[in-house]
């Protein structure tokens, strides 16, 4: 058994260990070995659908050195005048160059793939066996603790009886013939983006039956845009707290996101009782709504040749007829814990479902000389319980941890400049009215959208 020392042992070579490692280096002098079961770095990109693209644009996903994409705008399309989103492939290829050309380039970062953490200072090969030990100087970096569950990962939550066809999304786009009927499992993002290609492909919409256990809240697109755009992302925020600052009940906040176009749902005589985060065009929307037979009986139970068995019912289907798995549970449920204890970093979301700012930041206070409690002042670990209300509580949890690093003397500067910030100051910029007149609004409306929603947690009794 061979052995190896470094000062941080990261577990994970997604967006969460990936971004620390990468502001960690212009930080520190630290040494670092990163470890991953699978192959190359990229975590669940690796296992996406071949047709997924980043929800949302480009310029506002990776690592803190390393643009995405050639920040350009759609020229064309329904998207047209949007930032660019990257596809898989081409995360792919980013996370590859970002470990070729950055953290291995450093000099101070070794990167051991198919390897497993086995604790206690215990690392395998998934290859052959071979076991090392690694002696830590400062602290294992757990970055899988948020890792996104994915349908090529995690199998169905239904039982499958023999002759019925069940495949992932990417499973689908291999299928020999075309489906004559396509059964699309799921509520989330996965099976949006299923049901849009199949729309996109060509495939009738009356051929396409959808389960939606229920209905979800969507982030409109257009108000989440970063850099040059990023008066949208201010207009979308000020919405959020206009809104919590003026209604009355839960209900009414949504209605009134729903008026000024912050949010969308596919379902306009549906209320949407889930909400994690999602980000969608309202083409996206328009495309889906074309699906006529939506499912709204509960969860599947299980699929047979002849029927699909549902909590609060049953529908038909036959041996023909395609099942699309897209019910994996996507965005982590695991509790939140410290994101900083002895010996130990666990890489969490801080700020409005950002993976890249909030582990860039992480990486940033760990190499501050501060105490583990005012580390975690600085860092506290957020969450998405699924619920409207939960989503709320999530986003100006992570307004008032941004409030944090805007006025820290170590942490303001990058803060106010690094790109994995939406609404960083661009150099060179002239300053911006209606951006100008957004922030005094915000303002405005920031002390009583704190009010509004301690008074509706209050009365829901969390």
């Amino acid at each position: 058994m061979s052995g190896i020392e470094t000062d941080y042992l990261v577990v994970g070579a997604g967006m969460a260990g990936l971004g620390f490692v990468d502001s960690l280096l212009d930080v520190s002098d630290a040494d670092v070995v990163m470890v991953d079961r699978r192959p190359a770095p990229g975590g669940h990109w690796l296992d996406a659908y071949p047709f997924v693209r980043l929800h949302q644009p480009s310029p506002w996903y990776g690592v803190a050195s390393t643009p995405l994409g050639d920040d350009s705008l759609e020229t064309d399309g329904p998207e047209a005048g949007d930032y660019t989103r990257a596809s898989g492939p081409e995360i792919q290829a980013y996370f590859g160059e970002v470990l070729r050309d950055r953290l291995l380039a450093s000099g101070r970062v070794r990167f051991l793939p198919e390897t497993d953490h086995l604790g206690d200072g215990r690392l395998c090969s998934l290859a052959d066996g071979t076991e090392t030990t690694v002696s830590v100087r400062r602290g294992v970096v757990d970055a899988t603790y948020t890792a996104s569950r994915t349908p090529e990962t995690s199998p169905p939550p239904f039982q499958v009886a023999d002759g019925v066809t069940v495949v992932t999304p990417a499973g689908l786009t291999t299928l020999p013939e075309p489906p004559e009927q396509v059964v699309v499992v799921g509520t989330g993002k996965t099976a949006m983006d299923t049901c849009g290609w199949l729309l996109d492909q060509g495939h009738p919409p009356e051929r396409i039956t959808w389960i939606r256990t229920r209905d979800a809240w969507l982030n409109n697109r257009h108000f989440l845009q970063p850099d040059r755009l990023a008066v949208r992302t201010v207009e979308g925020t000020v919405g959020f707290l206009e809104a919590l600052a003026t209604a009355e009940t839960e209900d009414q906040v949504f209605e009134h996101l729903e008026r000024v176009g912050v949010l969308l749902r596919i379902d306009p005589d549906v209320w949407p009782t889930v909400f994690r985060g999602p980000t969608i065009s309202e083409h996206e929307v328009h495309q889906l709504r074309r699906i006529d037979d939506v499912v709204r009986l509960g969860r599947v139970l299980r699929v047979e040749p002849d029927r699909v068995v549902l909590e609060q019912g049953e529908i038909p289907t036959t041996p023909d007829t395609v099942h699309v798995h897209c019910a994996a549970s996507g965005l982590p449920d695991a509790p939140p814990v410290p994101v900083f204890e002895p010996g130990r970093i666990t890489v969490q979301y801080l700020s409005r479902l950002s993976m890249p700012l909030s582990s860039a930041v992480i990486a940033r206070v760990e190499a501050l000389d501060l105490p583990l409690a005012e580390k975690n002042r600085l860092c506290p670990a957020n969450f998405v319980d699924g619920g409207p209300l939960g989503y709320l509580q999530m986003l100006l949890t992570g307004f008032a941890t941004e409030g944090l690093w805007r006025s820290h003397p170590d942490l303001s500067g990058w803060f106010a400049t690094t790109r994995v910030n939406a609404t960083r100051d661009l150099p060179g910029a002239e300053p911006d009215p209606a951006r100008e007149a957004l922030y005094v609004r915000l303002l405005d409306a920031l002390e009583p959208a704190y009010a509004g929603l301690a008074r509706l947690t209050a009365e829901a009794g969390r």
